[in-house]
């Protein structure tokens, strides 16, 4: 009786490919997390750019700013926006919230939670501004 020989792999094509897609995980992984904080620094900038549409609003109807103290997502939710507009969740958001004092008016802060992290805190004032680097 003759033995016919099945298609396989050898152990070398199997290491082979192993090593490719080690060496495309080693170059995804960085781009990848690139582009989530870049996704949250955007999404904070969106943040501050809505916080200074509804102070304005909040200011015609009670003649001053909302002030928050430190890392006050929630309060900022609940009394400017009425709902959670801003994302209060610690691993999702990436960012916390205040408003604070400034001349004439109000700054508002998006400084990251993670203080390790690569995010830029962000902040704009009652002027209306694009959100800058602070």
């Amino acid at each position: 009786m003759l033995k016919t020989k099945k298609p396989s792999f050898t152990l070398i094509e199997l290491l082979i490919v192993v090593a490719i897609l080690g060496v495309i995980t080693a170059i995804g992984t960085p781009i990848y997390n690139g582009f989530i904080s870049s996704s949250k620094e955007i999404t904070a900038k969106n943040s501050l750019r809505n916080i200074c549409l509804v102070q304005a609003d909040y200011f015609s109807e009670n003649s001053n700013y909302l002030l928050t103290s430190v890392d006050t997502t929630v309060k900022i939710n609940d009394n400017l926006f009425g709902k959670k507009t801003l994302n209060e969740n610690e691993s999702e958001g990436g960012y916390q919230y205040s408003i604070t004092k400034s001349p004439g008016g109000y700054q508002a802060k998006a400084t990251p939670k993670d203080t390790s992290s690569d995010l830029t805190p962000y902040c704009v004032d009652h002027t209306d501004g694009p959100p800058f680097s602070c």
